[in-house]
């Protein structure tokens, strides 16, 4: 079911399509390369799926981590508009090293609590596309991170009513990306905010990231961090009156969660390659002190083919 949005945002996100088609121009590119992975070709749909063996640790307490096995990858760029898995996006403009898209996307936290949760199937962050980083029609992707340098404030006990742990669901979220390709690394930011009023929060994601290639060989390596208002970790990791236990109810500020990610692709054949993706999230005490967490990391790690139709 779709809610409405609160006057304001609806003011912001009219304001961004607004905007959006005054900027767009642009023609269809093709890509310079034969080579899969410079770029994606526009008004191309490009599927792919990984098999192999993976996994994703979950934190919260007395839950099993979650099993990787199938992981689909789904991109299509047109002169305008993009999809990547569960992201959707228009291109408001750009040129051959800047970008600037309008945004929706769902958020994460939920798979945690889901184990048939959409995110658990297709990975944050398109970590099994290493491509499209030259900006030749499409999006150019970095990574899926956030950013913020102030100091993080120290958790509270407060009440707070929340739903019960086990229904936690997914936002979805619109906003503004914009990325900048150097030869140094890339950079990709994203402001989103919850458009779905399920717990009207806001992220900030920042990363940095480095491409490199040799023969059939390709790296990526990106650090950044993801900032989330308090409405989202308190919906998340909050623990409200109805669900405390002797510990009391549990209520906290902002957080800032960093992230690491490293992927390897090999080109086997025209069709398959082999690839190997780890990211490590750092979890800051705002969430790692929820009685409903147990850990103060979450590591994922996949290992396998991914065939290309």
């Amino acid at each position: 079911m779709i809610s409405f949005l609160p006057l304001p945002r609806v003011h912001f996100l009219a304001s961004c399509m607004l905007g959006a088609s005054v900027l767009i121009a642009g023609q269809a590119n093709a890509c310079p390369s034969a080579e899969r992975g410079d770029c994606v070709e526009v008004g191309k749909w490009e599927l792919s799926i990984g098999f192999g063996a993976g996994v994703r640790t979950n934190p919260l307490a007395d839950t099993s981590d979650i099993p990787l096995i199938v992981v689909p990858q789904i991109n299509y760029n047109g002169e305008r508009f993009f999809i990547q898995n569960l992201d959707f996006g228009v291109i408001a403009w750009q040129s051959e090293t800047q970008q600037l898209n309008l945004l929706a996307t769902p958020s994460y936290d939920q798979v945690f609590f889901h184990r048939w949760s959409p995110g658990n199937f297709f990975i944050e962050g398109n970590a099994l596309a290493m491509g499209n980083k030259d900006g030749q029609g499409g999006k150019q992707d970095v990574v899926s991170s956030g950013d913020d340098d102030r100091e993080l404030a120290t958790p509270e006990f407060m009440p707070l009513q929340t739903p019960s742990a086990r229904d936690r669901h997914m936002a979805g979220l619109a906003g503004i990306e914009y990325s900048w390709n150097n030869p140094l690394f890339d950079v990709q930011i994203q402001y989103l905010t919850d458009f779905t009023q399920v717990h009207s929060g806001e992220e900030l994601r920042i990363a940095l990231a480095k491409h490199w290639r040799y023969g059939k060989h390709q790296w990526l390596a990106s650090l950044g961090a993801n900032w989330q208002s308090s409405e989202v970790v308190n919906y998340y990791y909050g623990v409200g009156v109805n669900e405390a236990d002797i510990r009391g109810p549990y209520r906290t500020t902002s957080a800032l969660s960093p992230l690491l990610r490293v992927d390897w692709n090999y080109q086997l054949t025209e069709r398959w390659d082999l690839r190997v993706l780890t990211s490590y999230r750092i979890l800051p005490d705002e969430i790692s002190a929820s009685p409903l967490i147990n850990d103060n990391k979450v590591i994922t790690v996949f290992v396998g083919g991914v065939y290309h139709f």
